[in-house]
């Protein structure tokens, strides 16, 4: 029924971004493994390249020197031949942002080899390449591989027949006995308009990075089936390899979106931050505030403005993959030639229609989202500021009273001339203290300005515990004078540092219960 088995094989890996190091290293393994384990150790005469890729190969995202190909937006970029019967050959292409290595595994008629054979051959390559730790599944073996299709290939062996995908006829019948799954009964399949039949035998998750489709063509359409699945006379990708890159790209653009955190999830961490908000302001700067309740506040506002910052990522990073899957979808509008192909064509354009809708959802609500807490957070935080000004002008007023009445005290003594009567050891002690007095008055303003940092507190402390030093010797010194030694003085002052720390921390503790 069918004969000439062959798999021709599209790798499609990224050219750029983060990943790009490890996918071009990928790449350069099996390319090093289809001349040790394939064969293909040769070059192919007049084509205009080599074994390998003009220049060597990228070190990775930052080498200084990149090769000459890194600049050529397509083409052909090296090629390797394997000798004896039928076509062993490994093509390395560029097409814009992707690079595709292609391969065809072609024996024979002498050989005896068939698709189970080729598909071995070419999966220990594959694992022998893969990087070490990686793993098989839905997914890619290793970070910037795009996807990897693998076409079973053949020809009807009766010159006069013509492709059928009848899933109870002949041909679904030969090709169930050999390939596994190929094609089940109601498998769709479809008649190309080149009239090649084409089935999709990979498993059924829409994240699958491998891809394997049966191509079957009639007895006199090899040179058809060849420029539709390998080469063409341009040297550039051919027309199903194109297709199937940009369908690769569609499956790597989900990939992408299913491990990024969940839509719902991140609106709903945003809603939360929002209602703390709220909650918060609504307590703190209606009235005079305390000072716990700013702080609060202050620190909700902080946690809504992260969130906007992911909202803002999210939301770009939507619309620019949104974009990216429409221009997948029309290119493989454009390379289907018919847009109402079934079969697995079908099956990527109804993934393309999901997955541009899905995105543009997306966007929107997160886009709705981020209006929320961009309002929310600009009338919370005009709000907490307010609160902090009135708290800070409400010191400042205590304070300025404060300072006043000490001047005016001051400015009295010296206009009347009046001598306070103090000795000689206390004046020292009182004039220290007057100056740690005012020093503590700036600091604690300073820590009402700025509620929510660590280090005003720190040096408020260090201020209380330096007046009540100076306090400490003031007593010290009226009680005993230059009597009681230098030592006693000392440790009067250090006593008095200890108390007024001590109080300060057991407000502190009074307050956060409250």
């Amino acid at each position: 029924m069918i004969e000439a088995e062959a798999l021709g094989v599209h790798v499609f890996v990224v050219t750029g971004g983060e990943h790009r190091a490890a996918a071009l290293g990928f790449v350069r393994e099996l390319w090093a493994q289809c001349g040790e384990r394939l064969g293909m150790t040769e070059p192919v005469p007049r084509v205009g390249v080599g074994l390998d890729p003009e220049g060597g190969w990228e070190s990775g995202p930052d080498d200084p020197a990149p090769p000459a190909w890194a600049s050529h937006t397509r083409g052909l970029l090296a090629v390797r031949n394997g000798p004896g019967p039928g076509l062993r050959q490994a093509a390395l292409r560029r097409d814009h942002d992707a690079v595709c290595l292609s391969v065809m595994l072609a024996p024979g008629a002498t050989e005896d080899l068939g698709w189970a054979e080729l598909d071995a051959q070419w999966s220990e390559a594959v694992r022998a390449a893969r990087p070490a730790g990686a793993t098989r599944g839905p997914g890619p073996p290793v970070d910037g591989l795009l996807g990897e299709a693998r076409l079973y290939l053949a020809r009807l062996s009766e010159p006069a027949a013509r492709p059928s995908i009848d899933p109870h006829g002949p041909l679904s019948v030969a090709l169930r006995s050999r390939i596994s799954g190929a094609p089940a009964h109601g498998a769709a399949g479809v008649v190309t308009p080149e009239g090649f039949a084409v089935w999709e035998v990979s498993p059924a998750p829409d994240i699958r990075a491998e891809r394997r489709l049966v191509v079957v063509a009639g007895h006199e359409q090899d040179p058809e089936l060849t420029a539709w699945t390998w080469t063409d006379r341009n040297r550039e990708l051919p027309r199903l390899a194109k297709y199937l890159l940009h369908a690769a790209k569609l499956r790597y653009q989900l990939r992408v979106r299913r491990a990024a955190e969940d839509i719902s999830t991140l609106r709903a961490a945003t809603d939360a931050a929002i209602a703390e908000l709220l909650k918060q302001t609504a307590a703190a700067p209606t009235g005079p505030g305390r000072q716990s309740e700013l702080i609060k506040a202050a620190h909700a506002l902080v946690d809504l403005q992260a969130r906007e910052r992911g909202l803002v990522d999210r939301s770009t990073r939507s619309r620019e993959m949104s974009r990216t899957v429409e221009i997948a979808a029309a290119n493989l509008a454009a390379l289907a030639g018919d847009p109402a192909l079934g079969g697995p064509f079908a099956d990527d354009r109804a993934l393309a229609d999901w997955l541009v809708q899905r995105l543009d959802d997306e966007a929107t609500y997160v886009e709705a989202a981020l209006r929320r807490s961009e309002q929310v957070g600009a009338l919370a935080d005009q709000l907490v500021q307010r609160g902090r000004q009135r708290r800070q002008e409400t010191v400042n007023l205590g304070l300025t009273g404060a300072i006043g009445a000490i001047l005016m005290s001051l400015a009295a003594v010296q206009s009347l001339q009046y001598t306070v009567p103090l000795p000689g050891p206390v004046k020292p002690a009182v004039v220290t203290a007057l100056g740690a007095l005012a020093l503590l008055a700036s600091l604690v303003v300073l820590r009402v300005v700025a509620p929510e940092r660590r280090w005003p507190l720190a040096l408020v402390r260090l201020g209380t515990g330096a007046v009540g030093a100076t306090l400490a010797w003031v007593g010290v010194a009226a009680l005993g004078g230059r009597g009681l030694g230098v030592g006693w003085t000392w440790a009067g002052a250090a006593a008095g540092a200890v108390v007024a720390v001590l109080g300060m921390l057991a407000a502190s503790a009074r307050d956060r219960r409250e």
